[in-house]
């Protein structure tokens, strides 16, 4: 059992929430149960990203949550095989278009240079865009 001042937060919480009576029949190998339970599932040192903030709007206080890290949960979630293909389209045009975004930005970039990598061989997209400037 963890000691009464070493306790996280979440466990003096839940000890306040918890019926007297129930928590004085409380056993202590059940009360170290009960604890490494209650931190098991609300651990959050456990993401290797974790920020929350909050901020006012409106006069209303708002919250942001953004947690990355690994699922340890031990029941598997139950994800349909139309999300997995969606979710990997999402993520194979999103990384597409940021590879061709790049790929644009220096293109022109180096043609704004004058740069001629490949002598006599041009896409055009450079004369394009300067012939944008004339209309």
């Amino acid at each position: 059992m963890i000691e009464s001042n070493k306790r996280p937060l979440v466990i003096e919480r839940f000890y306040e929430a918890l019926d007297g009576k129930t928590d004085t029949e409380l056993t202590s190998e059940q009360r170290l149960a009960v604890e490494q339970a209650v931190l098991s599932i609300t651990a959050s040192s456990m993401h290797w990203v974790d920020v929350r903030k909050s901020f006012p709007f409106l006069n209303r206080r708002y919250y942001f949550v953004f947690l990355f890290g690994l699922d340890h949960r031990k029941r598997p979630r139950k994800e349909s095989t139309l999300f997995r293909i969606l979710l990997t389209a999402l993520i194979l045009f999103s990384g597409l278009f940021c590879t061709f975004a790049t790929l644009l930005t220096l293109y022109m970039i180096k043609s704004a240079l004058g740069i001629d990598i490949f002598p006599h061989f041009h896409l055009g997209i450079w004369d394009w865009w300067l012939s944008l400037k004339d209309h």
